[in-house]
């Protein structure tokens, strides 16, 4: 009987330890540079919006030449991450994990940043339609019937025609389309995988740095 005991109890304490030694709570930090994503989006804005206004005028305008970037930032960012995430890692052989590589360790944020959302066709048609809508978006929030909200999207303040309404709509979808592009670049210059969960958990910072420059162009 003794025996038929420990032959039960061995499997499962050899079970258990198996899952204790295989499972590994890993805690992933996602830094989020907040000034280089501003100066991304400025960057960007000026590019796309800017060009598609020369492009529809075909009045060329003169470009004030910004001094090159050094290729190392100068920001000091916090010992803690503005964000944090943890996985439960099953490990089934030797894994050598290394999250200390950051990508702001090998140059100007602002610009890797910026050339990973160039990479993203949907974005930059994004950039582009709202370039196309730019006067009609302009009038509408001198008029004061939409304003810019503090998650990167315009309010509505007044009643709308259709033809506003349209442009309201579309602008609003275009920057959900931007800001979910920004998210995704973020979550890569960690080195982490783009994964909707990823993404999501710095989609909204994301959103309220694009709102604060296009509040700081108003």
């Amino acid at each position: 009987m003794e025996r038929l005991a420990m032959n039960i109890i061995k499997p499962l304490v050899l079970f258990t330890c198996f899952l204790i030694v295989s499972c590994a709570t890993i805690t992933v930090n996602v830094y989020f540079p907040a000034e280089e994503v501003r100066d991304a989006y400025s960057s960007l804005e000026e590019e796309f919006l800017e060009q598609d206004d020369e492009d529809t005028d075909k009045v060329p305008k003169t470009k004030t030449v910004s001094p090159t970037p050094e290729p190392q930032s100068k920001n000091i960012y916090p010992d803690e991450p503005a964000l944090s995430e943890t996985k439960v890692i099953v490990i089934k052989r030797e894994i050598s994990l290394d999250f200390s590589n950051y990508a702001w360790a090998q140059g100007n944020i602002s610009q890797q940043i910026a050339q990973k959302i160039r990479a993203m066709p949907q974005v930059i048609n994004a950039y582009k339609s709202r370039g196309k809508r730019q006067d009609v978006i302009d009038q509408m929030v001198s008029q004061g019937k939409v304003a810019e909200g503090s998650q990167g999207l315009l309010v509505k303040k007044a009643s709308l025609s259709p033809s506003e309404t349209q442009a309201f709509n579309a602008e609003n979808a275009d920057r959900k389309i931007i800001i979910q592009g920004m998210a995704r670049a973020i979550v890569e210059i960690n080195n982490l995988d783009p994964t909707p969960e990823n993404i999501n958990k710095v989609l909204p910072e994301a959103a309220r740095q694009f709102a604060s420059v296009r509040r700081s162009d108003g």
